[in-house]
């Protein structure tokens, strides 16, 4: 069965802009951390790919808005958010801690513009 057309109707209409350039942000943010991790391969590799993966499907949704950009950065920092504990390198604070908070901060975010794109009222279709 096919999804509702609705929830895959792209739009311009981002909830929140502002709040989008800030998922960006943190995506590049985890990205670039990837960097300071060289002894931890799994949080230097993790970084980088969910680091990328944020900022990609942000600036997607900042030029054609769907929910499912939202989904997918839900998604990601709740994975960014366990993948320390999941992953072995908990332990080790700095990765352990920007994992953490720059997840939780993604998830939060991307929570609010999905609610915010649903109290949004739809796109007229007329001309």
């Amino acid at each position: 069965m096919l999804p509702d057309s609705k929830e895959m109707k792209m739009t311009n209409d981002v909830p929140n802009k502002g709040l989008e350039w800030t998922n960006l942000i943190l995506g590049a943010t985890l990205a670039c951390a990837a960097f300071m991790f060289p002894g931890l391969p799994a949080a230097a590799w993790n970084a980088g790919i969910v680091g990328v993966l944020i900022v990609t499907w942000s600036a997607v949704a900042l030029y054609r808005y769907a929910t499912w950009t939202e989904w997918s950065n839900l998604t990601l920092g709740c994975w960014a958010l366990v993948a320390p504990f999941l992953l072995g390198f908990g332990s080790a604070p700095t990765p352990m801690w920007t994992h953490v908070l720059i997840g939780a901060s993604v998830a939060t975010i991307a929570a609010i513009q999905l609610m915010a794109s649903r109290k949004a009222p739809a796109p007229s279709s007329s001309s």
